[in-house]
């Protein structure tokens, strides 16, 4: 038989790459002779990198950059195996997993950390972008980040602005002069792996739904829509698109400022994998994530790579680190829906034996298609 594995990573426990492994090992335990395919996969938050990647064996590049508070840390990036593609994603340098509990302050917390990493790849000879921007900790309109490559701010005074700009500083910004802005990001194309459709303002804008996540009190959440109303009008550019709100702002920025195309990450890495190709003449994928519920089935991840094996008649099963909500909804998509959880366990405890039970559950299912082709 031949099998694809193409999950997501488990936040908290593993990224994809490790998923991968585990459950891959766990399956040729029972059935040695069949031909296991490893397709880490992501959908722009933390990961991205890595699954792209490997998945394309590229080369992962470490550099140093400022972390959301602009302490200095070693970060990663890479060129994909086209050679041709720079690949990052935003939680490298500015994610919320880099900052303890106690420190989040979309406020303070600034994206210019990835305009560092953007500018490493740029010197490496990147002009083919791709971007993954989930997983931020920040709210500053991707104003940071523009400022790392160049972007020069200015209060009303004339002053110069310092680097490091967050989502509390957007209202100190008089002018934005693009002058020394990096010259080579003219010949660039920049696609940003996104599944957040949410516009800059408002409601379901970048300051109401993602702030409180990022640490903001309500009233944070009010200067931040005040603040990024006022970067919207010095920049220009529609804050309804949808996506525009993605990453606290970054999205909005990303389209506005540098040209970006915005498009579904799960979408976008799959068909940078070659999973298609490897569908073709397979007889079972196996997908999975972190926690499974009936957003699940609203085109997070496991669901895209399961109606893309749909279109090859192949049959899906979803493993995943807990399930939780309505099940009716995910059997409506996947041929098998399991939880790898045993026993009753705190979720430090299940997040720690998350390899441990992958390959376990692996091994069961291979069994169970051993024992059905013993009977047939």
């Amino acid at each position: 038989m031949k099998i694809i594995i193409a999950p997501d990573s488990f936040k908290g426990a593993l990224r994809s790459p490790e998923v991968c492994e585990a459950l891959k090992s766990g399956w040729l335990s029972r059935r040695s002779r069949d031909e296991v395919l490893t397709f880490p996969l992501a959908d722009g938050g933390e990961g991205t990198c890595e699954a792209l990647i490997k998945s394309t064996k590229g080369s992962l590049l470490q550099l140093r950059a400022s972390d959301p508070l602009m302490r200095q840390i070693t970060c990663c990036c890479g060129i994909a195996g086209d050679g041709r593609s720079a690949v990052m994603e935003l939680a490298a340098a500015s994610g919320i997993e880099l900052l303890r509990k106690e420190e989040l302050d979309p406020l303070k917390s600034t994206t210019y950390g990835s305009g560092e990493v953007m500018k490493f790849l740029l010197d490496q000879g990147g002009r083919e972008f791709v971007l993954g921007i989930g997983g931020s900790a920040t709210v500053d309109g991707g104003a940071g980040m523009l400022q790392a490559l160049g972007a020069e701010f200015f209060d009303c005074s004339g002053k110069k602005l310092p680097p490091g700009i967050g989502g509390g500083d957007l209202k100190n910004i008089a002018r934005i002069s693009l002058e020394k802005l990096d010259s080579r990001l003219k010949e660039c194309s920049i696609q940003v792996a996104c599944d957040v459709t949410n516009p800059l303002l408002g409601a379901q804008g970048a300051a109401a739904v993602f702030g409180p996540q990022k640490g903001a009190t309500p009233a944070a959440v009010v200067e931040l829509e005040e603040n990024l109303r006022h970067w919207a009008e010095l920049c220009g550019g529609d804050p309804e698109l949808p996506g525009s709100g993605a990453a606290g702002g970054v999205g909005f920025m990303l389209r506005t400022m540098l040209n970006a195309r915005i498009t579904s990450g799960a979408e976008l890495v799959i068909s940078r994998t070659g999973l298609d190709r490897a569908l073709e003449n397979a007889q079972l994928l196996i997908t999975g994530e972190g926690c499974s519920d009936e957003q699940t089935a609203c085109g997070k991840l496991p669901a895209v790579a399961a109606a893309h094996a749909v279109r090859y008649g192949v049959p899906v099963l979803l493993c995943s680190g807990a399930v939780t909500g309505n099940y009716r909804e995910l059997e409506k998509i996947f041929d098998g829906v399991f939880s790898i959880s045993n026993g009753a366990l705190t979720l430090d405890e299940a997040i720690s034996k998350s390899a441990e039970n992958l390959y376990r559950t692996a091994a069961n299912l291979a069994g169970v298609v051993s024992a059905f082709a013993k009977e047939s």
